[in-house]
């Protein structure tokens, strides 16, 4: 279906998580393009949640939770996790006095197990989303590390791809 042009590198992209909804665009025109039939194959999607003032761990003083989700198209903030325009989803528990988690869904964190398995997208941009309970600490970020390689694509496979990627939206 896709054919390698660059070997996989990593992108990275840092959201703030407020007590309310967040939305921001990532922007892929640099990787995608639709007249050589070019897409963006992720291959793995990393989340590391810190305090953007210190750099360190988020502090587990009080019950917080913040959740996170990258789209292929705008929905406008976070969805059912079973949208077929989610490309990556994670989320971050903290109970008072005990231990920071984020063992909760992992899915789909590695997209591919085998050589040129991911998800590609042609869109030229990606939505991240974010929201956190009323409690989440003031300076909590999220950064989304994703392992990606540009690929070409038969012309079939282009515009099936497109039109899957404005379908439901």
């Amino acid at each position: 279906m896709a054919k390698k042009k660059t070997n996989s590198f990593y992108l990275r992209e840092t959201i703030e998580v407020n007590t309310g909804p967040a939305q921001e665009s990532m922007d892929l025109s640099v990787y995608v393009d639709p007249v050589n039939k070019q897409g963006l194959l992720i291959r793995q999607v990393d989340f590391i949640w810190y305090d953007s003032t210190t750099f360190l761990p988020l502090d587990p003083n009080v019950d917080w939770q913040g959740a996170i989700q990258i789209h292929d198209t705008a929905l406008g903030g976070l969805a059912d996790l079973e949208n077929t325009h989610q490309v990556a989803s994670g989320s971050i528990l903290a109970v008072q006095s005990s231990t920071v988690t984020k063992s909760q869904d992992f899915f789909p964190d590695r997209l591919g197990m085998a050589k040129g398995e991911g998800r590609i997208v042609v869109n030229d941009t990606l939505e991240i989303c974010t929201d956190g309970s009323a409690s989440i600490p003031g300076n909590a970020v999220v950064c989304c590390v994703m392992e990606v390689q540009v690929v070409r694509l038969t012309e079939k496979d282009y515009i099936s791809l497109a039109l899957q990627s404005v379908a439901d939206a």
